[in-house]
C-alpha cells in the first residue's frame, strides 16, 4: 500500500502515517531439482516455506515500528510476521538509538525492530517504501533501476544485507510493488527480470543467504510475470520468495477466476507470499475473506495491511482502543483476527 495508485494520484494513507507516528513511542528456489540451501531454520524448496526443513505457513502484518519499537502487542493475535514499513530508507539507522530525520520524524534503527521482534519470536521482512520519507520519492510505481536514487539504494541495500546476514529470522525485500500498475511507463517482463536480478546479486554478494521477497509487477499485483519470468531469475538462486499484493486485481475477480490463477502459481511451483491485502485501496471497498480463504486452504503465507490503531482508517486492523477494527470496511478486524488465531494450515 502507500502506493501512486493506478490512476496515478497519491494515496492519502501516507499523508496519515506521518502525523500519527513523528513522536517517538517509547515503550531458492532451487534449480529444477529443488536445491536447498539452509539460512538458519528457514528455507524455501520449491512451493514451499520451511522451517527446520518442515513446510510453514506464516501468517503476519504490516507494520511501523520504524516509528516507535515494540511487537508484543501482536501476540495476542497469534502473528509470526512483522513486514516493515521503511519509507526513509536515506536516514533511518541501522544500528543505534532513535534519530530525527530531516522530515522531523523520529525514527529507530532496523537492528532495534529486528531485536523488538525476535523477542517475540516474530520473523521481520524490512522493505523500503521510499528513498527518503517524502511522497516524492515512493518506490511503488518506478521503474527500479530508471530511479535517481538507484545507484545510492543499491549501496544501502548492501548495507543492509551485510547488517542481517547472520540473522536468519530478517528477511529483506528488495523494493515495495515496483512498476505501473497498468504495465505503462515503459515495463516489460524482461525489465522485470533485469531489474530484480541486480537486486537479488546486490544481497547474495554480500553472503546473505537469508529468504529474500521479490515483489512481482503491476505494482505488486500482477502475478503474471512470475509464470512467464519467475523461473528464470530462480535458476541458481536459492531462498527466494515472491511477494503478491491482493487489492483490485484480486479481491474484485470472481472467486473461480481467484483460484484458477493461484493453481497456476503452485502448478508452477513458484514459491509465494501474499504480502498485502486489505479491504480499501484507491477509494474502492472490497472484501478480502475469499482472498484469505483461498490463500488458507493452498496453505499460503499472508500478511495484512495494516497494524495500526486507527478507528478511522478502513485498513487498519485496530481501533483506537485496541479491539478489531470493524468499522465500515467488511469486518476486516474480526475478519483477519480469525484468520490469524486459526491453526495453521501448511501443505507438502
Amino acid at each position: 500500500m502507500i502506493r501512486l495508485h493506478k490512476t496515478g494520484f497519491l494515496s492519502l494513507h501516507w499523508s496519515f502515517i506521518i502525523p500519527l507516528f513523528a513522536l517517538p513511542i517509547f515503550a531458492c528456489h532451487k534449480t529444477s531439482t529443488g536445491n536447498l540451501v539452509s539460512a538458519g531454520p528457514y528455507s524455501i524448496m520449491g512451493k514451499n516455506i520451511l522451517k527446520n526443513n518442515q513446510p510453514v505457513q506464516l501468517i503476519g502484518a504490516n507494520a511501523f515500528h520504524v516509528f516507535g519499537a515494540g511487537s508484543r502487542d501482536m501476540n495476542a493475535w497469534n502473528l509470526d510476521i512483522a513486514r516493515e514499513f521503511i519509507g526513509n530508507v536515506k536516514q533511518t539507522p541501522l544500528s543505534g538509538g532513535v534519530i530525527k530525520d530531516a522530515n522531523g520524524s523520529w525514527l529507530y534503527s532496523l537492528q532495534t525492530v529486528a531485536d523488538s521482534n525476535r523477542i517475540n519470536n516474530r520473523i521481520t521482512i524490512f522493505c523500503a517504501f521510499g528513498w527518503d520519507g517524502t511522497t516524492g520519492t515512493l518506490f511503488t510505481g518506478q521503474n527500479p533501476s530508471q530511479t535517481a536514487w538507484w545507484s545510492d539504494f543499491k549501496l544501502k541495500l548492501t548495507q543492509w544485507a551485510t547488517q542481517f546476514k547472520n540473522q536468519p529470522d530478517t528477511w529483506l525485500e528488495v523494493w515495495n510493488e515496483p512498476y505501473r500498475y497498468d504495465g505503462s511507463g515503459g515495463y516489460s517482463d524482461n525489465l522485470w527480470l533485469s531489474d530484480m536480478s541486480a537486486l537479488v546479486a546486490i544481497v547474495r554478494n554480500t553472503g546473505n543467504q537469508n529468504i529474500l521477497l521479490v515483489p512481482c509487477a503491476g505494482q505488486g499485483q500482477d502475478e503474471t510475470v512470475l509464470l512467464a519470468q519467475g523461473n528464470n531469475l530462480l535458476n541458481n538462486q536459492q531462498n527466494l520468495l515472491f511477494d503478491i499484493h491482493a487489492y483490485e486485481k484480486w479481491l474484485l475477480v470472481p472467486v473461480n477466476t481467484m483460484g484458477s490463477r493461484l493453481q497456476q502459481l503452485q502448478t508452477a511451483k513458484l514459491p509465494v507470499i501474499f504480502g498485502e491485502t486489505a479491504p480499501m485501496n484507491a477509494g474502492t471497498l472490497m472484501n478480502p475473506a475469499a482472498l484469505l480463504d483461498s490463500t488458507y486452504k493452498y496453505g499460503l503465507s499472508s500478511c495484512a495491511w495494516v497494524w495500526k490503531n486507527d478507528s478511522t482508517d478502513t485498513d487498519a486492523l485496530l481501533t483506537n482502543t485496541g479491539l478489531p477494527n470493524n468499522n465500515n470496511n467488511n469486518i476486516w478486524g474480526s475478519l483477519f483476527y480469525q484468520f490469524s488465531t486459526q491453526t495453521r494450515n501448511p501443505l507438502p
